[in-house]
């Protein structure tokens, strides 16, 4: 696998628990890199070895840091302008999904020695799909997982509830096979049309309140005048 993988998890680690962490952790894995070239080739054990590593020196279950090692993923190559390919891969997370595989084979311009996982979309309807992976990696399903979910949010505000419904290895071919099934949620937004509305609407009501403070205000002047006046008058 290639560095820019490990780079994002050791970003995550030393940014979340330190750098004492993250130093306890490599220690413990057996790594002798301090640190990782993003175009260079590691072992596809190294990942797996840190979430053991972390799972031990931090204390979450190695499942949750997985999860983790995803979601932070997601964000940290941001930085490397490949969030911008990300959002162009279609208009909804369904879209996104089905162009996996596509923008894996774009990204082998960059990285020649990239073995991508595969996946592919069925059972599509209006409250989710579900999605096949394959992959000739072991132990990335929560990792995968938690990639899921945050491009859902980060680019399509969609909160995706992700199953595992089935899992198998193939000996055949040397891979894991896992089926996922996908809830989606898309968040409500206001339209430019609705918030332009909101926003006029909630002018117009200050305009009113205004008046009728400025009318209030007015009245009680005129009181407090007609009450130093006639007091005037007494004496």
């Amino acid at each position: 696998m290639y560095g820019l993988l490990i780079e994002s998890i050791m970003d995550y680690i030393r940014k979340r628990f330190g750098d004492e962490a993250w130093e306890s952790i490599r220690q413990k894995a057996g790594i002798p890199h301090t640190c990782f070239s993003t175009h260079e080739t590691y072992s596809e054990q190294l990942i797996p070895k840190i979430a053991d590593s972390a799972s031990q020196v931090i204390g979450l279950p190695e499942d949750e840091l997985m999860d983790a090692f995803g979601v932070a993923f997601v964000s940290f190559v941001g930085q490397y302008g490949y969030d911008s390919i990300l959002k162009v891969l279609g208009r909804h997370m369904r879209d996104f999904l089905n162009g996996l595989d596509n923008l894996h084979e774009y990204l082998r311009f960059s990285y020649p020695k990239l073995r991508p996982p595969s996946f592919f979309v069925e059972n599509e309807n209006k409250n989710g799909l579900t999605l096949h992976y394959r992959s000739r990696r072991k132990g990335f399903v929560h990792y995968v997982k938690g990639q899921i979910r945050r491009v859902g949010e980060l680019f399509y505000s969609t909160k995706v509830d992700i199953f595992v419904v089935g899992q198998h290895f193939n000996k055949d071919d040397n891979t894991t096979h896992v089926t996922f099934r996908l809830l989606l949620t898309t968040w409500p937004s206001k339209t430019p049309g609705k918030l332009t509305r909101t926003v006029w609407w909630t002018t117009s009501h200050l305009v009113d309140l205004s008046g009728v403070l400025v009318h209030k205000l007015q009245e009680l002047v005129k009181g407090v005048y007609l009450l130093l006046s006639s007091s005037k008058a007494s004496h």
